[in-house]
């Protein structure tokens, strides 16, 4: 009986174990975007409708 708990547990483990290391692959990995505004001097200056 004691076997099969532990079989239990190391599937638990593995599991939890692929989805910290997912979790941390997707926090960890970013995209970057060229930004629209690289002509211009990049700042942007609002209408002031005062």
């Amino acid at each position: 009986m004691g076997v099969t708990r532990l079989k239990r547990k190391e599937a638990r483990n593995r599991q939890k174990a692929t989805q910290r290391v997912k979790d941390i692959k997707r926090l960890k990995s970013f995209v970057t975007v060229a930004s629209p505004y690289k002509e211009v001097s990049g700042v942007i200056i609002e209408d002031d409708k005062n």
